[in-house]
């Protein structure tokens, strides 16, 4: 009975911790919708999943997790080289968080005219909310023939994980 107890407090445990890690993605509750290079080259926020851990240890620095599901259209006659490292999640202090995705400094392909769809991870300690805007912000993450692609921010507002 008490292996029992302790069996279901641990699987009881094990669920809320993981809970969050499987959020589903979501539309954002605001976006300022897709980006486009004048090459013709279209970057927007299709899905997000935030989560945040308030931790009673660390007043005001909950742990926020911020996954984003980016579709890239290249609508160029040329080929692009996508650096998913190279992507930036601005939180509303301005600070530029990195990538935490698995494998992110692999380069990904995008023929002419293809559109590709990959998730970007984030997680930091205090700075994000799952209530306030943030920014992804593309930099040079995006090249042809080895030049860089002008691509604006992407702003949003992340829908919280229910």
């Amino acid at each position: 009975m008490i292996a029992l107890k302790l069996g279901s407090r641990l699987v009881f445990v094990l669920a809320v911790t993981l809970a969050p890690a499987c959020a589903p993605l979501r539309l954002p509750y605001k976006t300022g919708g897709p980006v486009a290079s004048r090459e013709g080259v279209e970057l927007a926020v299709s899905r997000q999943s935030c989560t945040q851990n308030v931790d009673p240890d660390f007043y005001g620095e909950d742990l926020v997790e911020e996954v984003v599901e980016v579709q890239l259209r290249n609508a160029t006659a040329n080929p692009l080289t996508v650096q998913r490292d190279a992507f930036r999640l601005i939180s509303p202090d301005g600070r530029g968080l990195k990538t935490m995705t698995w494998r992110a400094a692999e380069p990904l392909a995008l023929g002419a005219g293809e559109s590709k769809t990959f998730e970007l991870r984030y997680m930091t300690r205090g700075g994000l909310a799952c209530t306030r805007e943030m920014k992804l912000d593309v930099d040079a993450a995006v090249t042809t023939n080895g030049r860089p692609i002008v691509l604006g921010a992407v702003s949003f507002q992340p829908s919280r994980a229910l």
